[in-house]
């Protein structure tokens, strides 16, 4: 099953990188839609839980981790590209020979883009609407984004390791289940993991950073403390994603993969 799975990742990358050396343009729209998707996400989790939040309910946070999973599914169903589970894609397709480091370089490069203009998109629009405004400077959302630009960089950059790992683990566990109801309850199931944790999700703080920063937001929330986050959970993204996910199922399955030829031999052999 795990090996069926990596096939199934390495033909997506090998689709990424032939759409970015055909059709860029399109590539870039798919990244800005996973962007869009998360701000949708985002926005919902705000308005479910905001009022528990501010009446102190200690399931807040897990309601909103729970629904936060929304945003996977319409990325992975929906055609959208994510930079962090592409990290684990072009991982596979490259260790085995199938893209080159140039091209896996060039694919996150464009998709880490277009997902930080799809956030901004969607920042920008929704900012007019004043949904975030009414809810006052004490909401949910503006705690979540000052909490995230006040650690350190070192717990970002471990944290974000720790939810690309469980991230793309939420990528790559559905592929082996047949049952497409099973595939979204696991998916979804994972996500909220990373998001209980306070793990950091570079794409998701992109977002959440945009719809805060584009309207009235308290002074301990900038765009320096922004940046701050942004370049740790980056590099901590990548290598949960890549070395973790794909480079550690890639040498996995290779090992299974020489076993059963030494198994054949040694059945030629005896026979």
């Amino acid at each position: 099953m795990e090996r069926n799975a990596l096939e199934t990742l390495r033909n997506k990358a090998q689709g990424s990188a032939l759409m970015v050396q055909n059709r860029p343009y399109e590539y870039l729209i798919r990244a800005m839609l996973a962007g869009i998707y998360l701000g949708f996400a985002t926005i919902f989790c705000l308005k479910t839980v905001n009022g528990m939040y501010m009446n102190e309910e200690p399931l807040a946070g897990f309601v909103a981790a729970i629904l936060f999973g929304v945003a996977l599914v319409m990325i992975v169903y929906g055609g959208a590209e994510l930079f962090t589970g592409n990290t684990m894609y072009f991982a596979i397709s490259t260790l085995r020979g199938y893209t080159s480091v140039k091209m896996t370089i060039c694919v996150w490069t464009i998709c880490f883009i277009g997902n930080a203009l799809g956030g901004l998109f969607f920042a920008l629009l929704m900012a007019p609407t004043g949904i975030i405004q009414e809810l006052g400077m004490e909401n949910w959302l503006f705690t979540l984004v000052e909490g995230k630009m006040n650690h350190t960089a070192i717990e970002i950059f471990f944290r974000a390791i720790l939810c690309n790992w469980m991230v793309c683990m939420a990528i790559f566990l559905p592929k082996t289940l047949k049952n497409e109801f099973a595939q979204i309850f696991t998916l979804m199931l994972l996500v909220s993991v990373f998001f209980v944790s306070s793990f950091e999700h570079v794409i998701a703080n992109l977002v959440s950073f945009s719809l805060v920063l584009v309207i009235p937001h308290p002074e301990t929330i900038t765009i320096g403390k922004a940046i701050h986050n942004l370049i740790p959970a980056t590099i901590g993204n990548i290598i949960g994603g890549a070395l973790f996910m794909g480079a550690l199922y890639t040498w996995l399955n290779t090992k299974k993969s020489t076993d059963t030829k030494v198994t054949r031999l040694s059945t030629k052999r005896s026979m």
